[in-house]
């Protein structure tokens, strides 16, 4: 099996004051797909003071990565069953409208184009 795995160490402090909540809310919401915190609604100060937001200063990482084919005996390659990977992604589907949304409102460009990606 390939896989990805990492494991990270720290202690997390919750994040007070309304101006730094925020700016964690909108740093995530423009990291997973930039420009939809300028177009939705914002925050009530109800909904900021509901929500923890934890912030996790590493103290330490690890990353472990396993790619490739199959690492079998040479015996099991003599057996009759098929070996390989099967791949799995994870990649945003064609997006659905909701119907209570009006008419005239418009998929934006940035949802159009939304890739998820690792680079950003």
């Amino acid at each position: 099996m390939n896989y990805r795995s990492v494991v990270v160490l720290g202690t997390a402090r919750e994040v007070t004051g309304t101006a730094p909540k925020v700016a964690a809310m909108r740093a995530l919401v423009d990291h997973l797909m930039r420009g939809r915190w300028e177009e939705a609604r914002q925050p009530s100060a109800g909904e900021i003071a509901a929500t923890i937001i934890l912030e996790l200063p590493l103290t330490e990482a690890s990353a472990k990565v396993r790619a490739g084919g199959p690492i079998d005996s040479d015996d099991d390659y003599k057996l009759p069953v098929w070996a390989g990977v099967v791949p799995l992604t994870l990649a945003p589907g064609t997006p659905q409208r909701d119907d209570r949304l009006a008419a005239e409102v418009e998929l934006p460009d940035y949802v159009r184009r939304w890739r998820r990606t690792t680079a950003e």
